[in-house]
C-alpha cells in the first residue's frame, strides 16, 4: 500500500472485543460501526486515504466494501493489552513511503463522526 496524500485516517478495529463481542460490526441506523467511521473519513475534504487496521476477516471485508484499505494486525497487537497507539505505529511501518504528514486516529466506536469535523 502507498499513501496517496498527506493526510491518512486510521481506524483500529479489533475482532476480539470481550465486553461487546463483534462490536465493530454492530450496526447503528443500518450501518456497521466500521462502515460509519470509514464513510465519514472518506467524505472529509481534508483526508486523502483511509486505512482500517484489524485482525478480523469480517472486519477487513467490511472495511474494503466501505472503501478503505486494510492493514492486517498481527496477534501481538490485537490482544486486550495492545494499545491503539501500537496499532497506529504498525500501520505507519506497513505502508510504503512517503509517510503521511498528518495521521488521523478515528475510533469506530464513535458512530456519529461528522465529516465536517474532520
Amino acid at each position: 500500500m502507498r499513501t496517496t496524500g498527506s493526510v491518512l485516517a486510521v481506524v483500529p478495529a479489533r475482532a476480539g472485543s470481550k465486553g461487546i463481542p463483534g462490536k465493530n460490526l454492530r450496526t447503528v441506523a443500518g450501518r456497521s460501526l466500521v462502515r460509519r467511521a470509514v464513510e465519514s473519513a472518506r467524505l472529509a475534504a481534508s483526508i486523502d486515504e483511509v486505512v482500517v487496521t484489524t485482525d478480523g476477516d469480517a472486519i477487513a471485508a467490511e472495511a474494503v466494501a466501505s472503501g478503505a484499505a486494510v492493514v492486517r494486525r498481527p496477534a501481538e497487537l490485537a490482544g486486550d493489552e495492545a494499545s491503539s497507539e501500537s496499532a497506529l505505529l504498525h500501520v505507519l511501518d506497513a505502508i510504503s513511503t512517503p509517510l503521511p504528514e498528518v495521521l488521523v486516529f478515528l475510533q469506530a466506536t464513535s458512530p456519529f463522526i461528522d465529516p465536517a469535523d474532520l
